[in-house]
C-alpha cells in the first residue's frame, strides 16, 4: 500500500509538504505542488479516509435507516438530504428491510465513527437497543418517543386522526373504519385511542384494530378491500394511515365496482403526490418540515447550534373521495 512517505521520496519533498497539499494547508510552491500530485498520480495513491475521519472527528455523513422505502419515507427522507447537502453534509442510506442485525450494523457504523448522527425512519428493534447508540453520536427519529438519548422530530397523531374523524362525522358518516401501520409504533396506538375517544363520544361501536393493523403493502390493502366488499355490514368510510394504502383502496374498489364516494368514502394520511393525482381527501401534517427538523436537530446537536426548528401542523385537505 503507497504511503505519504513514499511519495515524499519520488517526489523528493518532506512528508510533511506532502501533507499540505494533500490537506490544501499550509504554503507550497507551485512547482512543488506539481511534483507532489505527479508523484501521487503516478502511484496511484488513495486517502484512507476512515483514518482521516478518526484524525479530524468527524465525517460529514448522516446515515438515514428505514425499515422500507416507501412513499412517505421518500417524502421525509428528500427535504433531509437537500437541507444536509445545503450545510456540507453527504447523506448515507440504509434500508433494512426489518432485519434487527442489518440495523444494527448500520447504528454501528455511527459508534466507529464513520457517521456523525442517523435519522432514524422506521426502525426493527427495541428502543432500548437502540439508545445505547445515542452515546456515539446524535440520534433522530420521527417515532414519537419519550427519551433521554433519542430526540424526535414528531407530531401527535392523535390530533390528525380525530380531525379527520369529526370532519367525516360532519358530512353525515357514521360506520367509519381504520387501516392502521404496525402495531408497535405509538403513533398507530395514538391513532388508536383517537379512534375508541371518537366513538365513545358519539355512543359508536368501534370496529376492532386488530384485524386492520399492519398494513402496509399493496396486497394487505387489497384484502382489506376484500373484506368490505364480502361483509354485509359496509363502513361507509375508510381512514387510511397513509395516502399509499389509500390509494391502492380506491383502485381496488372501483375496480370491484364501487363509486366513491358514493358508496364509501376514502381519506388517507401525509398529502403526496398521488393523493392529489387521484384526488384523494387527505390529512397534510407538514412532512417536508418533519424531514428538514430532523436534519436540523442533528445539525444542532453537531455544530452546538441552536437553529430553530420549523412548525408543524394538520391541515385537511378535501378532494373528492369524501
Amino acid at each position: 500500500m503507497t504511503t505519504i512517505k513514499d511519495i515524499a521520496k519520488l517526489a523528493d519533498v518532506s512528508s510533511a509538504t506532502v501533507s499540505r497539499v494533500m490537506n490544501a494547508s499550509g504554503y507550497v510552491s507551485e512547482e512543488t505542488r506539481n511534483k507532489v500530485e505527479q508523484a501521487v498520480k503516478a502511484l496511484k495513491y488513495t486517502p484512507n479516509r476512515n483514518a482521516q475521519y478518526l484524525r479530524k472527528g468527524a465525517t460529514k455523513n448522516l446515515g438515514i435507516i428505514s425499515t422500507q422505502f416507501n412513499d412517505t419515507a421518500i417524502a421525509r427522507i428528500n427535504p433531509f438530504i437537500e437541507l444536509a447537502h445545503e450545510s456540507g453534509y453527504t447523506s448515507t442510506l440504509f434500508i433494512t428491510n426489518q432485519d434487527r442485525k442489518r440495523e444494527l450494523e448500520a447504528f454501528d457504523m455511527l459508534k466507529s465513527k464513520q457517521l456523525d448522527g442517523i435519522l432514524l425512519i422506521y426502525r426493527a428493534n427495541e428502543w432500548d437497543i437502540l439508545e445505547e447508540y445515542a452515546h456515539y453520536g446524535p440520534v433522530v427519529t420521527l417515532h414519537n418517543i419519550e427519551s433521554e438519548t433519542i430526540h424526535s422530530v414528531f407530531i401527535d397523531h392523535y390530533n390528525g386522526y380525530m380531525k379527520t374523524l369529526n370532519y367525516l362525522w360532519d358530512k353525515g358518516y357514521r360506520n367509519i373504519l381504520n387501516v392502521y401501520s404496525t402495531s408497535y409504533g405509538l403513533n398507530t396506538k395514538r391513532r388508536i385511542q383517537a379512534y375508541e375517544d371518537f366513538c365513545q363520544k358519539h355512543q359508536l361501536s368501534p370496529h376492532p384494530a386488530k384485524p386492520f393493523i399492519g398494513i402496509l403493502r399493496t396486497e394487505d390493502a387489497e384484502k382489506v378491500v376484500n373484506w368490505f366488499h364480502e361483509t354485509t355490514d359496509k363502513p361507509d368510510a375508510i381512514v387510511a394511515h397513509s395516502d399509499t394504502i389509500a390509494a391502492v383502496m380506491v383502485s381496488k374498489l372501483k375496480t370491484l365496482g364501487y363509486e366513491i364516494p358514493k358508496d364509501v368514502a376514502v381519506v388517507g394520511f401525509d398529502n403526496l403526490e398521488i393523493s392529489s393525482l387521484m384526488n384523494i381527501t387527505t390529512i397534510d401534517y407538514a412532512i417536508d418540515e418533519q424531514g428538514k427538523n430532523a436534519c436540523r436537530l442533528l445539525l444542532n446537536q453537531l455544530n452546538d447550534e441552536t437553529a430553530p426548528l420549523y412548525p408543524l401542523s394538520f391541515k385537511l385537505i378535501e378532494r373528492q373521495t369524501t
